[in-house]
């Protein structure tokens, strides 16, 4: 659990810290301001992160494409570890997006989903060789969802065109890193910020909740279970990882240092904060070793973060004085 006793100007002098808590109230920008401090505490390092971790999966596929004989499997096998590095890099930092991630429509460019084989094909053919190149290739065909294909679903051979545009791929999913771990902190004032980040937090969870858990099982369900769930991340066997690191980045951001949790309690919201935190506690472990296969639990889990998400709206929300917003993440 986060440490409640939180107030504005933890990182300055108590007489500073009197002055950022009004700040606060007022919704001006301060020193220290909500903005700043969601920046250096959760979204820079968080972003540097991915962009060390989506580094290493370009080196990785070219060791693929340029491998003989035996050296192919051991290869490719090393590629899929980078990659799944990556993705867990990138759903710590991308389940609640909000601040730059959001305002350059980020997820989309790195973790456009559903998957379209055919204008992966396509792009393959035309082959790409630079990152000039790479900007006239449509975005369904690129990023981390397009890179699982060619890694799992229809493994790239050394020397071959597909093994070269996935070099490419990669290439670009780490530029994009590279490029969001350089950003400045967006210039906000504190309510701006807050709603931002508890709106986006509200549409990560139903994110997880309904596009990538419950959804894709009750599909399936209607098949009368001829049909596999089509988790996101299914086919490099990585949907339950997926969720749990989603949920760790929504976890931190409700309850963490610098959150929803510590925002209420500078308010003097000390009601509100111990029922979310307490309704937190209990999503927390209903979430923990969840697996793809166990559908019933899954489905409890989905219906027990829907009652948080209404809480949050319900309670929190107007406790932050947050009007809550339609999301395209949103689902029924």
């Amino acid at each position: 659990m986060s440490d409640t006793t939180l107030h504005p100007g933890r990182f300055l002098s108590v007489a500073i810290g009197l002055v950022a808590g009004l700040c606060v109230l007022s919704g001006t920008v301060s020193a220290d301001g909500l903005g700043e401090r969601l920046h250096a505490a959760w979204s820079q390092p968080r972003a540097a992160e991915f962009a060390a971790a989506s580094a290493r999966i370009a080196p990785a596929v070219q060791a693929v494409c340029d491998a003989s004989g035996d050296g192919a499997e051991p290869a490719l096998a090393l590629a899929r570890q980078r990659w799944l590095g990556a993705l867990t890099s990138w759903e710590r930092l991308s389940g609640v997006a909000f601040g730059t991630l959001l305002e350059r429509r980020l997820q989309r460019q790195i973790d456009f989903t559903p998957t379209r084989p055919r204008l992966i094909a396509k792009a393959i053919k035309a082959a790409p060789a630079s990152a000039a190149d790479m900007e006239l290739i449509g975005t369904p065909a690129k990023g981390l969802p397009a890179l699982e294909w060619l890694l799992w679903v229809n493994p790239v051979q050394p020397a071959s065109p597909a093994c070269r545009y996935a070099v490419q791929v990669a290439a670009e999913i780490e530029r994009e890193a590279q490029s969001l771990a350089a950003a400045s902190v967006p210039q906000v004032d504190d309510q701006t910020a807050l709603s931002e980040l508890v709106n986006q937090w509200i549409g990560g969870l139903e994110r997880l909740r309904w596009a990538n858990m419950e959804m894709p099982a009750r599909v399936a369900l209607t098949s009368g279970g001829r049909d596999v769930p089509d988790f996101p991340r299914r086919h490099a066997g990585a949907s339950a990882a997926s969720w749990a690191a989603e949920w760790e980045a929504l976890r931190g951001l409700a309850t963490g240092a610098v959150s929803m949790e510590a925002t209420l309690r500078e308010r003097g919201r000390n009601a509100a904060a111990d029922a979310f935190a307490q309704a937190m506690r209990q999503t927390d472990a209903a979430m923990q070793a969840l697996t793809a296969e166990d559908t019933p639990r899954l489905l409890a889990v989905a219906a027990q973060l829907a009652t948080l998400k209404r809480g949050v709206e319900d309670t929190v929300a107007p406790a932050l004085g947050v009007n809550i917003g339609f999301s395209d993440a949103d689902g029924d």
